[in-house]
């Protein structure tokens, strides 16, 4: 983990110190695994070509540099590990299917019958791109389905089957509906992608990571059942100050239910840890028994 001197931006420092708690994990099963400080060790970082931190990158004797870019987590940045360190691309018999499946929480499974060698090139260099984030194999065991690519999403229990790859960024689109998180979390980055989605939004509300993180395991399979009409996300409150008032929730956070074609916007008032009183929430939102937020907030329910 690099830290670079050239912001000292109090947002940063704290990143960074939640990030070490993090990296004391990793460093108890990557035993290469090393922090270095570059507020005191400058001249080593800009060496390194590091321009801002936190950082985790992986340096190979004789080999590429790769940069981490996913959570600031233990078990993200050991997965990540374990992907650099073997090779981007795994042959696959029928013996070694559960466990090429197993290795990953998305893994991506070419099939083989003929001699395709362009859709394997293809493959190949699709692998190369983004193995650092997943994982890659090669099948050729002899199945009644054609050529093509299969995907396993181990997180939201999903699996995709495509054979028509002839598009110039079929594989790229199909990368896009593998990796689909079913609750994601709202961020200013993919705001706009969920607002113009065509489908009202269902927001979780919690300055909490670990709430949140349980929520969105709770919810899945309500999620699933209305997933093609309802985008269900989480948002942490610290980075939308105002979202909780402006959908009619407590401060401290919450679940309200916006309908995007009309701006209606439907605030719960029971157990938002609860999956079934979610489900019948939106059940009553859906038969007109539940009635929109009339923008009014009630300060004692704030101060509950």
């Amino acid at each position: 983990m690099l830290q670079t001197n050239q912001t000292t931006k109090r947002q940063n420092r704290q990143t960074s110190k939640s990030l070490l708690k993090e990296w004391q994990t990793v460093q108890k099963s990557v035993s290469s695994a090393v922090a270095i400080d570059c507020l005191s060790a400058s001249t080593l970082c800009q060496e390194m070509d590091v321009v801002s931190f936190p950082a985790i990158r992986i340096y190979q004797k004789d080999g590429p540099t790769t940069r981490y870019r996913g959570p600031r987590r233990a078990a993200a940045i050991e997965a990540f590990v374990k992907r650099v360190l073997r090779p981007s691309i795994q042959d696959v018999d029928g013996k070694k299917l559960d466990e090429f499946i197993s290795s990953d929480d998305i893994v991506f499974l070419l099939r083989l019958q003929g001699e395709d060698k362009i859709l394997e090139a293809r493959f190949r260099d699709f692998a190369q791109e983004y193995s650092d984030r997943y994982s890659f194999g090669i099948t050729t065991a002899k199945s009644d389905l054609p050529d093509g690519i299969w995907c396993r999403n181990s997180i939201d229990q999903r699996e995709n089957n495509a054979e028509d790859l002839d598009d110039p960024n079929a594989l790229k689109n199909f990368l896009k509906i593998c990796t689909a998180e079913l609750i994601p979390q709202l961020t200013r980055r993919n705001e706009m992608t969920h607002l113009s989605s065509g489908r009202s939004l269902v927001y979780y509300l919690s300055n909490s990571e670990e709430g949140r993180e349980s929520y969105t395991k709770a919810l899945k399979q309500v999620a699933s059942r209305y997933a093609e009409f309802l985008q269900f996300v989480t948002v942490d409150s610290n980075e939308y100050p105002d979202m909780p008032r402006n959908l009619g929730v407590r401060s401290s956070g919450g679940l309200a239910v916006q309908n995007i074609h009309n701006g209606q916007v439907f605030p719960f008032r029971g157990d938002a840890s609860s999956p079934d009183a979610i489900d019948q929430f939106i059940v009553a939102i859906s038969e007109g028994r539940a009635q929109p937020w009339d923008g009014t907030f009630d300060e004692a329910h704030d101060e509950l």
